[in-house]
């Protein structure tokens, strides 16, 4: 079955209304049954006293024509005719009126059998259960009683309520019975039980298809939950789920999204790292390649003897000097990248005026462009910029802008490091770089292909972007092709205390 979580989620909520109409249907039978038997009661009570009292207004007439025994007035038959209960006498010589109508009735339907009809009212009263006997003896006393009890003479089990007749000193001279069938009331209580259990029917209908609409629009965006990270599965993270709620399921969705971005941007950018990666091994290889092949052939012809002649022997070996000091220097940078990147290798941190690391680069880059006649000029808003920081590193980093500005200047060309606020800038006039360069110019293993760095490694930048981070600074970096280039690093605030 395909919506299995519907299925499921629609019988729940029929189980739970099922418990429901159980718990319901108990405590309705219960109470109903309570309250009904208690309503007949107080019914059979309100009746018991008229009845008392009737008997009690025509008691002087029934005493002159029977005298004690004023259960075998006709007045008392007249009663239980007009009563919609059976209604008994018990009189002050203990005999008990029996409608013997009713005894017939009961004798042909088989409830009663012959020997349990008394012979006279005395003996019927006898035959009376003890529970009603001791009950009657106390309404002699003058107190009122109701109780249930199975009735041998008329083969049911009845509600029988007592009330005694008062003369009119108030002496009891007799005690009115007032019996109604219990089954009369379960019928009642099972035409509710029926009725309610109709109306539980028909509200389970209607739930269970309330609850399948339900179910499936709460499930909906679950299957679409669903299909959409079946997708991400299978590595399509352009799918969305478009889900806009305002419950968990919405907040839920616009996670995966996220997610969704997220991992398109890592695809991205793992694509874009694994293509630098080969770029870089292939430049690596290539800058290897040559200066080995360099050493190689070099020492190849000074051991066949091919070279001879002192001048150029000497010449190979300054060539294979160069040539290691490079591949010496690249390896360095190797090093030293992997060292910044490692979040372990711990740099010398602690209080510096970044304007002497300034000065010292200036002093530097100096010597770098004398060869090429280039005038490097400084402007500093101020003389103490107090910083955290590595001294060595910095200057390190300020030295490899300034070591790339003299690069690719040309000859008789300036060099400008600016100093205004928390931003130094570093500014040359040389061949720039192409725009869509710019963005990769720190990146690890990236490497602009241009006729000036036919001899870098690509490494510079990306040494000087960590020794940026390990220290709080954010690199910017603008170009025009053919115009030159601005480095501006945005500095942390300046420690208090100075400056």
């Amino acid at each position: 079955m395909r919506n299995k979580f519907t299925v499921r989620l629609t019988l729940y909520f029929l189980t739970v209304l099922v418990i429901f109409a159980l718990v319901v249907g108990g405590l309705f039978r219960h109470l109903f049954k309570e309250n009904a038997i208690d309503q007949k009661r107080r019914e059979m009570n309100q009746r018991a006293t008229k009845i008392a009292q009737v008997i009690t207004k025509d008691l002087p007439f029934m005493e002159r024509r029977y005298g004690e025994d004023i259960s075998r007035s006709r007045i008392i038959n007249t009663l239980d005719n007009a009563s919609p209960e059976i209604v008994w006498v018990v009189d002050g010589n203990r005999n008990l009126n029996m409608n013997l109508e009713l005894i017939r009735e009961a004798l042909l339907s088989g409830k009663v059998k012959i020997t349990d009809i008394p012979a006279n009212g005395q003996e019927a009263y006898k035959r009376l259960p003890d529970k009603i006997r001791h009950k009657v003896e106390r309404a002699f006393g003058g107190k009122s009683f109701s109780l249930e009890e199975y009735n041998k003479y008329l083969g049911a089990t009845m509600i029988t309520v007592g009330e005694p007749v008062y003369d009119i000193h108030g002496n009891v001279r007799a005690v009115v019975l007032l019996h109604s069938p219990v089954e009369g009331v379960e019928k009642a209580i099972n035409q509710g039980i029926h009725s309610l259990l109709v109306s539980l029917a028909i509200a389970l209908g209607c739930v269970l298809v309330l609850s399948a609409i339900l179910s499936w629009s709460f499930t909906r965006p679950m299957n679409t939950l669903k299909k959409i990270v079946e997708r991400l599965a299978n590595k399509e993270y352009h799918a969305r789920t478009n889900i806009k709620q305002q419950d968990e399921i919405g907040e839920l969705a616009e996670k995966l999204d996220i997610l969704a971005e997220r991992l398109g941007l890592a695809e991205e950018e793992s694509a874009k790292l694994e293509k630098l990666r080969r770029e870089f091994i292939a430049n690596i290889s290539h800058e290897l390649r040559t200066p080995v092949t360099v050493i190689k052939g070099s020492l190849e012809a000074l051991r066949d003897g091919v070279i001879t002649e002192p001048e150029d022997v000497e010449e190979f070996h300054r060539q294979m000097l160069k040539e290691s000091e490079f591949l010496q220097r690249l390896i360095n940078d190797l090093l030293e990248l992997s060292r910044l990147q490692n979040t372990d290798f711990a740099i010398e941190m602690e209080r510096i005026n970044l304007c002497e690391v300034i000065g010292d680069a200036v002093r530097g880059a100096k010597r770098l462009g004398a060869e090429k006649k280039i005038e490097v000029k400084s402007e500093l808003d101020t003389e103490i910029y107090p910083l955290q920081g590595d001294y060595g590193r910095l200057r390190q980093m300020l030295m490899i802008f300034l070591h790339n500005s003299v690069k690719f200047s040309p000859v008789n060309s300036t060099l400008e490091i600016c100093l205004k606020g928390n931003r130094l800038s570093v500014t040359d006039h040389g061949c720039g770089i192409k725009p869509e360069d710019v963005p990769h110019a720190f990146d690890r293993f990236y490497k602009a292909h241009n006729e000036q760095n036919k001899s870098g490694s690509g490494l510079g930048l990306a040494i000087a972007k960590q020794i940026a981070v390990r220290h709080g600074i954010e690199l910017e970096m603008e170009s025009r092709l053919g115009e030159g280039t601005t480095i501006t690093a945005v500095l942390p605030d300046k420690l208090k205390g100075e400056g």
